[in-house]
């Protein structure tokens, strides 16, 4: 279902899927220097299809994210129990999308569950956000209202994945964890 990347050629594969996305929905590229983990998700086949990337959180008001909203803020995010990472590059191929939203879903909740994130912050496009409430049923909240950001209106959004992985009999489009370790093939 996912891939951690650890070396060049699943780097590149990572770079060659999430700026595809970027590039059609018009966003602005930035790659990021300081990561935990870049993730690269796969179709049943092992087709790589997705992406996501965990970056640490910090609370301090200097982090960037602070600058357009206010998650150093949020109560949840202020408790000493709060494990939080900020999500990045979440993207699906155009032609992969329907089928594997569950799939890039899972592997985020897999992978906070297997390093006990309890929350995740992130910008979220609108069309994305409504799925992931209205389809999914995601624990989450919106911390202010749309902000155009790089190209697009993006949500300041706080998912509480622990929620999820706390109680996985919940959700029924949560897929097992099948973290794999190999090559990324694009085809």
């Amino acid at each position: 279902m996912y891939t951690v990347v650890q070396n060049h050629s699943q780097l590149l594969v990572f770079h060659h899927i999430w700026t595809e996305v970027w590039r059609e929905k018009g966003f602005e590229l930035e790659y990021e220097q300081e990561v935990l983990d870049r993730m690269i998700v796969s179709n049943e086949e092992g087709v790589s299809v997705g992406t996501f990337e965990i970056k640490p959180y910090c609370t301090e008001e200097s982090n960037p994210i602070h600058q357009i909203a206010p998650f150093h803020e949020q109560p949840e995010l202020m408790e000493p129990t709060a494990h939080v990472a900020e999500v990045d590059k979440v993207a699906l191929l155009k032609q992969h999308r329907g089928a594997n939203i569950s799939r890039l879903l899972s592997a985020m909740v897999n992978y906070a569950d297997k390093h006990h994130f309890n929350y995740y912050i992130c910008l979220l496009e609108p069309v994305f956000a409504r799925a992931l409430r209205v389809s999914f049923h995601i624990p989450a909240r919106q911390i202010a209202g749309r902000i155009a950001y790089k190209g697009d209106d993006v949500i300041p959004t706080i998912i509480h994945v622990g929620k999820i992985w706390g109680n996985k009999s919940e959700f029924e489009w949560l897929l097992p964890d099948t973290q794999e370790v190999g090559v990324a093939t694009l085809v």
